[in-house]
Protein backbone atom coordinates (compact mmCIF):
# COMPACT_ATOMS: atom_id res chain seq x y z
CA UNK A 1 0.00 0.00 0.00
CA UNK A 2 2.63 2.34 0.15
CA UNK A 3 6.83 2.29 -0.47
CA UNK A 4 8.05 3.16 2.94
CA UNK A 5 10.03 0.45 4.45
CA UNK A 6 7.85 -1.49 7.22
CA UNK A 7 10.57 -1.43 9.52
CA UNK A 8 9.61 2.15 9.99
CA UNK A 9 6.45 0.80 11.35
CA UNK A 10 4.97 1.73 14.64
CA UNK A 11 3.08 -0.35 17.00
CA UNK A 12 0.63 1.34 18.99
CA UNK A 13 0.36 -1.83 21.80
CA UNK A 14 4.12 -1.06 22.93
CA UNK A 15 3.19 2.72 23.81
CA UNK A 16 4.85 1.63 27.59
CA UNK A 17 7.83 -0.15 26.17
CA UNK A 18 9.01 2.86 23.44
CA UNK A 19 7.88 6.18 25.89
CA UNK A 20 9.21 9.24 24.40
CA UNK A 21 10.89 7.14 21.52
CA UNK A 22 7.45 6.98 20.16
CA UNK A 23 7.31 9.98 19.24
CA UNK A 24 10.78 9.71 17.43
CA UNK A 25 9.06 6.61 15.40
CA UNK A 26 6.61 8.85 14.25
CA UNK A 27 8.53 11.52 13.20
CA UNK A 28 10.42 9.38 10.98
CA UNK A 29 7.10 8.36 9.61
CA UNK A 30 6.09 11.79 8.72
CA UNK A 31 8.98 12.42 7.30
CA UNK A 32 9.09 9.45 4.92
CA UNK A 33 5.20 9.33 4.30
CA UNK A 34 2.69 11.03 6.59
CA UNK A 35 0.09 9.25 5.23
CA UNK A 36 1.53 4.92 6.15
CA UNK A 37 -0.31 1.88 5.77
CA UNK A 38 0.70 -0.04 9.31
CA UNK A 39 0.85 -3.88 8.89
CA UNK A 40 1.33 -4.01 12.56
CA UNK A 41 -1.99 -2.13 13.55
CA UNK A 42 -3.75 -3.06 10.32
CA UNK A 43 -4.55 0.65 9.75
CA UNK A 44 -3.48 3.91 8.39
CA UNK A 45 -1.07 6.23 10.08
CA UNK A 46 -1.70 9.67 9.49
CA UNK A 47 1.30 12.17 10.64
CA UNK A 48 1.86 15.56 8.69
CA UNK A 49 0.08 18.27 10.27
CA UNK A 50 -1.89 19.39 7.21
CA UNK A 51 -3.12 15.98 7.00
CA UNK A 52 -3.88 15.44 9.93
CA UNK A 53 -6.09 19.43 10.52
CA UNK A 54 -7.80 17.66 7.40
CA UNK A 55 -9.37 14.26 9.21
CA UNK A 56 -10.14 16.01 12.22
CA UNK A 57 -11.87 19.29 10.25
CA UNK A 58 -13.73 16.94 7.57
CA UNK A 59 -12.18 16.96 4.56
CA UNK A 60 -11.70 13.88 4.26
CA UNK A 61 -14.21 10.97 4.65
CA UNK A 62 -13.12 9.78 8.06
CA UNK A 63 -16.01 8.77 10.20
CA UNK A 64 -15.76 8.88 13.81
CA UNK A 65 -18.07 5.31 14.33
CA UNK A 66 -15.03 3.49 14.64
CA UNK A 67 -15.99 1.75 18.60
CA UNK A 68 -15.77 -0.83 19.54
CA UNK A 69 -14.84 -2.86 15.78
CA UNK A 70 -10.91 -1.96 16.19
CA UNK A 71 -11.16 -3.43 19.77
CA UNK A 72 -13.62 -6.09 20.17
CA UNK A 73 -11.89 -7.88 16.78
CA UNK A 74 -10.83 -10.94 19.06
CA UNK A 75 -14.64 -11.61 20.21
CA UNK A 76 -16.86 -13.14 17.15
CA UNK A 77 -19.32 -11.17 16.04
CA UNK A 78 -22.08 -13.52 16.72
CA UNK A 79 -20.67 -12.80 20.37
CA UNK A 80 -19.97 -9.44 21.12
CA UNK A 81 -23.59 -8.49 22.43
CA UNK A 82 -24.06 -11.69 24.86
CA UNK A 83 -20.57 -11.08 26.18
CA UNK A 84 -20.24 -7.37 25.99
CA UNK A 85 -23.49 -5.99 26.88
CA UNK A 86 -22.11 -2.13 28.21
CA UNK A 87 -19.24 -2.11 25.96
CA UNK A 88 -21.66 -2.51 22.81
CA UNK A 89 -24.46 -0.22 24.15
CA UNK A 90 -22.10 2.31 25.69
CA UNK A 91 -19.59 3.24 22.94
CA UNK A 92 -22.57 3.58 20.83
CA UNK A 93 -23.28 6.39 22.74
CA UNK A 94 -20.04 8.17 23.16
CA UNK A 95 -20.52 11.68 21.49
CA UNK A 96 -16.71 10.80 20.38
CA UNK A 97 -18.19 7.78 18.46
CA UNK A 98 -20.59 9.84 16.57
CA UNK A 99 -21.33 11.26 13.46
CA UNK A 100 -23.80 13.54 12.34
CA UNK A 101 -26.69 14.14 12.95
CA UNK A 102 -26.23 12.52 16.32
CA UNK A 103 -22.93 14.14 16.82
CA UNK A 104 -24.08 17.90 17.02
CA UNK A 105 -26.98 17.04 18.27
CA UNK A 106 -25.70 15.72 21.73
CA UNK A 107 -22.99 18.48 21.89
CA UNK A 108 -25.60 21.30 21.46
CA UNK A 109 -27.77 19.99 24.69
CA UNK A 110 -24.20 19.38 26.60
CA UNK A 111 -21.85 22.03 25.32
CA UNK A 112 -23.70 24.61 28.01
CA UNK A 113 -22.02 22.65 30.80
CA UNK A 114 -18.62 23.39 29.87
CA UNK A 115 -19.47 27.20 28.90
CA UNK A 116 -16.21 29.73 29.71
CA UNK A 117 -18.90 31.16 32.71
CA UNK A 118 -19.14 27.60 34.22
CA UNK A 119 -15.42 27.31 33.61
CA UNK A 120 -15.03 30.68 35.77
CA UNK A 121 -17.27 29.76 38.74
CA UNK A 122 -14.72 26.82 39.18
CA UNK A 123 -11.53 29.19 38.97
CA UNK A 124 -11.61 30.05 43.10
CA UNK A 125 -12.37 25.94 44.09
CA UNK A 126 -9.25 24.79 41.58
CA UNK A 127 -7.15 27.43 43.02
CA UNK A 128 -7.93 26.47 46.50
CA UNK A 129 -7.76 22.70 45.53
CA UNK A 130 -4.30 23.16 43.91
CA UNK A 131 -3.26 25.23 46.87
CA UNK A 132 -3.87 22.16 49.53
CA UNK A 133 -2.40 19.58 47.42
CA UNK A 134 0.89 21.26 46.83
CA UNK A 135 1.15 22.32 50.68
CA UNK A 136 0.81 18.76 51.55
CA UNK A 137 3.56 18.13 48.73
CA UNK A 138 5.50 20.59 50.28
CA UNK A 139 5.96 18.50 53.79
CA UNK A 140 6.58 15.51 51.71
CA UNK A 141 9.78 16.52 49.32
CA UNK A 142 9.97 14.02 47.60
CA UNK A 143 7.00 13.05 45.75
CA UNK A 144 5.93 10.30 43.76
CA UNK A 145 4.16 13.39 41.22
CA UNK A 146 1.24 11.49 39.88
CA UNK A 147 -0.44 10.09 42.69
CA UNK A 148 0.35 12.98 45.65
CA UNK A 149 0.05 16.23 43.04
CA UNK A 150 -0.99 14.93 39.20
CA UNK A 151 -4.31 12.79 39.90
CA UNK A 152 -5.73 14.27 43.32
CA UNK A 153 -6.19 17.90 41.65
CA UNK A 154 -7.89 16.79 38.57
CA UNK A 155 -9.72 14.14 40.15
CA UNK A 156 -11.56 16.42 43.00
CA UNK A 157 -12.01 18.86 39.96
CA UNK A 158 -14.01 16.50 37.84
CA UNK A 159 -15.84 15.04 40.68
CA UNK A 160 -16.66 18.54 42.06
CA UNK A 161 -17.68 19.55 38.70
CA UNK A 162 -20.28 16.35 38.15
CA UNK A 163 -21.48 16.18 41.92
CA UNK A 164 -20.36 13.47 42.86
CA UNK A 165 -18.13 12.50 46.31
CA UNK A 166 -14.72 12.84 46.66
CA UNK A 167 -14.66 9.45 48.07
CA UNK A 168 -14.78 7.63 44.34
CA UNK A 169 -11.34 8.88 44.10
CA UNK A 170 -9.20 6.06 44.23
CA UNK A 171 -11.81 3.76 41.99
CA UNK A 172 -11.42 7.06 39.18
CA UNK A 173 -7.32 5.96 38.57
CA UNK A 174 -8.76 2.03 38.24
CA UNK A 175 -11.81 3.15 36.00
CA UNK A 176 -9.50 5.45 34.07
CA UNK A 177 -6.66 3.05 33.29
CA UNK A 178 -9.25 0.60 32.22
CA UNK A 179 -11.52 2.53 30.28
CA UNK A 180 -8.54 4.53 28.26
CA UNK A 181 -7.35 1.14 26.84
CA UNK A 182 -10.30 0.78 24.64
CA UNK A 183 -8.52 3.04 22.04
CA UNK A 184 -6.28 -0.29 21.39
CA UNK A 185 -6.44 -2.55 18.53
CA UNK A 186 -7.53 -6.06 19.38
CA UNK A 187 -7.60 -6.19 22.86
CA UNK A 188 -7.86 -9.18 24.78
CA UNK A 189 -10.14 -10.54 25.95
CA UNK A 190 -9.70 -10.32 29.52
CA UNK A 191 -9.01 -6.38 29.18
CA UNK A 192 -12.39 -6.36 27.32
CA UNK A 193 -14.00 -7.68 30.30
CA UNK A 194 -12.07 -5.52 32.80
CA UNK A 195 -13.78 -2.64 30.22
CA UNK A 196 -17.52 -4.42 30.94
CA UNK A 197 -17.35 -4.14 34.32
CA UNK A 198 -16.02 -0.99 34.86
CA UNK A 199 -18.80 0.68 32.69
CA UNK A 200 -21.26 -1.60 35.05
CA UNK A 201 -19.50 -0.10 37.92
CA UNK A 202 -20.19 2.95 36.62
CA UNK A 203 -23.74 2.43 35.75
CA UNK A 204 -24.36 1.49 39.43
CA UNK A 205 -22.71 5.03 40.46
CA UNK A 206 -25.08 7.41 38.37
CA UNK A 207 -28.25 5.51 38.67
CA UNK A 208 -28.83 7.02 42.04
CA UNK A 209 -27.27 10.09 41.60
CA UNK A 210 -29.93 10.49 38.38
CA UNK A 211 -32.75 9.47 40.18
CA UNK A 212 -32.22 12.06 42.65
CA UNK A 213 -31.58 15.12 40.84
CA UNK A 214 -34.77 14.15 38.62
CA UNK A 215 -36.38 14.84 42.14
CA UNK A 216 -33.81 18.02 43.52
CA UNK A 217 -31.91 19.60 40.69
CA UNK A 218 -28.79 21.25 41.86
CA UNK A 219 -26.17 23.42 39.75
CA UNK A 220 -23.69 20.59 39.13
CA UNK A 221 -23.12 18.76 35.67
CA UNK A 222 -25.30 15.73 36.33
CA UNK A 223 -28.41 17.87 37.02
CA UNK A 224 -27.83 19.89 33.75
CA UNK A 225 -27.93 16.34 32.03
CA UNK A 226 -30.95 15.09 33.81
CA UNK A 227 -32.77 18.74 32.30
CA UNK A 228 -31.20 19.73 29.30
CA UNK A 229 -33.20 20.69 26.68
CA UNK A 230 -33.18 22.06 23.40
CA UNK A 231 -36.54 22.58 21.64
CA UNK A 232 -37.90 19.92 23.07
CA UNK A 233 -34.86 17.08 22.56
CA UNK A 234 -33.64 15.71 25.81
CA UNK A 235 -31.45 12.99 26.41
CA UNK A 236 -31.88 9.41 26.87
CA UNK A 237 -30.88 7.36 29.72
CA UNK A 238 -28.40 5.52 28.16
CA UNK A 239 -27.25 9.10 26.29
CA UNK A 240 -26.73 10.20 30.17
CA UNK A 241 -24.19 7.30 30.71
CA UNK A 242 -22.66 7.58 27.76
CA UNK A 243 -21.69 10.96 28.76
CA UNK A 244 -21.10 11.15 32.30
CA UNK A 245 -18.19 7.74 31.33
CA UNK A 246 -16.33 9.87 29.05
CA UNK A 247 -16.64 12.96 31.04
CA UNK A 248 -15.20 11.60 33.80
CA UNK A 249 -12.49 9.90 32.29
CA UNK A 250 -11.26 12.60 30.00
CA UNK A 251 -11.92 15.47 32.81
CA UNK A 252 -9.97 13.28 35.01
CA UNK A 253 -6.77 11.32 33.14
CA UNK A 254 -5.95 13.89 29.83
CA UNK A 255 -4.87 16.31 32.76
CA UNK A 256 -3.42 14.20 35.01
CA UNK A 257 -1.19 13.11 32.29
CA UNK A 258 -0.42 16.43 31.10
CA UNK A 259 0.58 17.38 34.79
CA UNK A 260 2.88 14.84 35.46
CA UNK A 261 4.47 14.44 31.58
CA UNK A 262 4.61 18.86 31.75
CA UNK A 263 6.53 18.42 35.40
CA UNK A 264 9.18 16.14 34.18
CA UNK A 265 9.77 18.47 31.23
CA UNK A 266 9.93 21.38 33.07
CA UNK A 267 12.41 19.19 35.65
CA UNK A 268 14.74 18.93 32.48
CA UNK A 269 14.30 22.68 31.78
CA UNK A 270 14.89 25.40 34.24
CA UNK A 271 14.75 28.28 32.06
CA UNK A 272 11.21 27.15 30.89
CA UNK A 273 10.15 27.69 34.75
CA UNK A 274 12.10 30.84 34.58
CA UNK A 275 10.39 32.37 31.73
CA UNK A 276 6.65 30.96 33.46
CA UNK A 277 7.69 32.50 36.36
CA UNK A 278 8.29 36.04 34.47
CA UNK A 279 5.27 35.71 32.23
CA UNK A 280 2.56 34.00 34.44
CA UNK A 281 -0.06 36.39 32.25
CA UNK A 282 0.71 33.83 29.33
CA UNK A 283 -0.26 31.35 30.91
CA UNK A 284 -2.70 29.56 28.84
CA UNK A 285 0.37 29.92 25.79
CA UNK A 286 2.59 27.86 28.34
CA UNK A 287 0.05 25.59 28.48
CA UNK A 288 -0.72 24.62 24.71
CA UNK A 289 3.39 24.66 23.99
CA UNK A 290 3.75 22.20 27.04
CA UNK A 291 1.17 20.12 25.59
CA UNK A 292 2.32 19.72 22.70
CA UNK A 293 6.18 19.32 23.19
CA UNK A 294 4.75 16.08 25.65
CA UNK A 295 2.17 15.15 23.17
CA UNK A 296 -0.20 13.45 25.97
CA UNK A 297 -2.88 13.45 23.02
CA UNK A 298 -1.01 10.90 20.85
CA UNK A 299 -3.45 9.96 18.51
CA UNK A 300 -7.32 9.53 17.68
CA UNK A 301 -8.72 6.99 15.47
CA UNK A 302 -11.40 7.27 12.94
CA UNK A 303 -12.94 4.82 10.08
CA UNK A 304 -12.48 4.98 6.63
CA UNK A 305 -16.55 5.99 5.55
CA UNK A 306 -15.73 5.10 2.01
CA UNK A 307 -13.20 4.20 -0.55
CA UNK A 308 -11.14 7.54 -1.62
CA UNK A 309 -7.78 8.17 -2.72
CA UNK A 310 -5.55 10.53 -0.10
CA UNK A 311 -2.12 12.17 -1.61
CA UNK A 312 -1.81 9.15 -3.70
CA UNK A 313 -2.90 6.29 -1.34
CA UNK A 314 -6.20 4.54 -1.70
CA UNK A 315 -8.00 4.24 1.24
CA UNK A 316 -11.10 1.75 1.62
CA UNK A 317 -14.20 1.82 2.87
CA UNK A 318 -14.20 -0.20 6.99
CA UNK A 319 -10.36 0.23 7.06
CA UNK A 320 -8.88 2.60 10.46
CA UNK A 321 -6.66 5.61 10.60
CA UNK A 322 -4.95 7.04 13.03
CA UNK A 323 -4.73 10.50 13.07
CA UNK A 324 -1.50 11.33 15.35
CA UNK A 325 -1.89 14.74 16.37
CA UNK A 326 1.03 14.18 18.72
CA UNK A 327 3.31 14.10 15.61
CA UNK A 328 1.20 16.78 13.52
CA UNK A 329 2.33 18.83 16.30
CA UNK A 330 5.83 18.30 16.19
CA UNK A 331 5.82 18.62 12.33
CA UNK A 332 8.80 21.56 11.33
CA UNK A 333 6.45 22.89 8.58
CA UNK A 334 3.96 24.42 11.41
CA UNK A 335 6.20 24.59 14.49
CA UNK A 336 9.96 25.12 14.09
CA UNK A 337 12.37 23.29 16.28
CA UNK A 338 9.55 21.23 17.45
CA UNK A 339 11.40 19.73 20.60
CA UNK A 340 12.15 23.16 21.71
CA UNK A 341 10.26 24.55 24.37
CA UNK A 342 9.03 28.14 23.13
CA UNK A 343 6.00 29.81 25.03
CA UNK A 344 6.45 32.89 22.24
CA UNK A 345 5.08 30.77 19.01
CA UNK A 346 1.78 31.21 17.91
CA UNK A 347 -0.29 27.90 19.31
CA UNK A 348 -3.69 28.42 16.79
CA UNK A 349 -2.04 25.48 14.47
CA UNK A 350 -2.32 23.26 17.78
CA UNK A 351 -3.94 20.41 17.75
CA UNK A 352 -3.47 19.19 21.00
CA UNK A 353 -7.54 19.26 21.87
CA UNK A 354 -8.16 17.85 17.83
CA UNK A 355 -10.00 19.99 15.63
CA UNK A 356 -13.22 20.60 13.91
CA UNK A 357 -16.56 19.23 15.06
CA UNK A 358 -14.84 16.95 17.56
CA UNK A 359 -13.06 20.07 19.26
CA UNK A 360 -12.62 18.62 22.89
CA UNK A 361 -15.74 20.13 24.58
CA UNK A 362 -13.71 20.56 27.93
CA UNK A 363 -11.00 22.54 26.46
CA UNK A 364 -12.12 25.65 28.47
CA UNK A 365 -11.65 23.72 31.46
CA UNK A 366 -8.64 21.83 31.08
CA UNK A 367 -6.64 25.17 29.76
CA UNK A 368 -7.87 26.93 33.16
CA UNK A 369 -7.17 24.08 35.08
CA UNK A 370 -3.50 23.83 33.90
CA UNK A 371 -2.62 27.35 33.69
CA UNK A 372 -3.42 27.41 37.31
CA UNK A 373 -1.64 24.69 38.34
CA UNK A 374 1.55 24.56 36.03
CA UNK A 375 2.42 28.64 37.26
CA UNK A 376 1.96 27.85 41.16
CA UNK A 377 4.30 25.07 40.65
CA UNK A 378 7.10 26.14 39.81
CA UNK A 379 5.90 29.17 41.86
CA UNK A 380 6.81 27.37 44.75
CA UNK A 381 9.68 24.84 43.81
CA UNK A 382 11.94 24.16 41.91
CA UNK A 383 11.45 20.53 40.55
CA UNK A 384 14.12 17.68 40.50
CA UNK A 385 13.69 14.62 38.52
CA UNK A 386 14.57 11.45 40.39
CA UNK A 387 13.38 8.97 37.54
CA UNK A 388 16.51 8.21 35.06
CA UNK A 389 13.47 6.51 32.72
CA UNK A 390 10.25 7.83 32.68
CA UNK A 391 7.69 5.29 33.74
CA UNK A 392 5.01 5.40 30.72
CA UNK A 393 1.99 3.48 30.88
CA UNK A 394 0.26 1.56 28.33
CA UNK A 395 -2.87 3.43 27.09
CA UNK A 396 -2.19 4.28 23.36
CA UNK A 397 -4.19 7.30 22.66
CA UNK A 398 -4.12 9.51 25.62
CA UNK A 399 -0.31 9.10 27.05
CA UNK A 400 0.43 9.08 30.51
CA UNK A 401 2.64 7.96 33.32
CA UNK A 402 2.22 5.15 35.89
CA UNK A 403 4.70 7.01 38.03
CA UNK A 404 7.06 9.82 37.91
CA UNK A 405 9.81 10.38 41.15
CA UNK A 406 10.36 14.12 42.19
CA UNK A 407 12.32 16.44 44.85
CA UNK A 408 10.17 19.36 45.34
CA UNK A 409 12.84 22.32 46.06
CA UNK A 410 10.92 25.28 47.87
CA UNK A 411 11.71 28.62 46.59
CA UNK A 412 9.28 30.73 49.02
Amino acid sequence: MNAVPQNLDVQFSRVAELGNELLTRLDALRNADPIFWSELNQAWIVTGHAEVAQGYAGAVPLSNRRLPGHAVAQIPPEDRQRLLPNIMNATHNWMLNMDAPEHPRLRKLLVKAFSKPIVEALRPYVRSNIAQVLDAASIKREVEFVEDIARPIPARTILRTLGLSEELIPRLHHWSVTLNSIGGFNLPPATLFAIERTLGELRDVFRPEFAKRRISPTEDFLSALVTANEAGDKLSEDEMYATCDVVLIAGHDTSTNTMSLGAAALARHPEACHYIRQHPENAVNIVMELSRLVAMSTAQVRRVDRDFTWEGHDLKTDQFVILAMGAANRDPKVFPDPEKIDFTRPQDQNLIFAGGAHHCIGHLLAKMQLAEFFPELVRRFDLELLDTKLDFGPTPMFRGLNSLHMRLHPRV
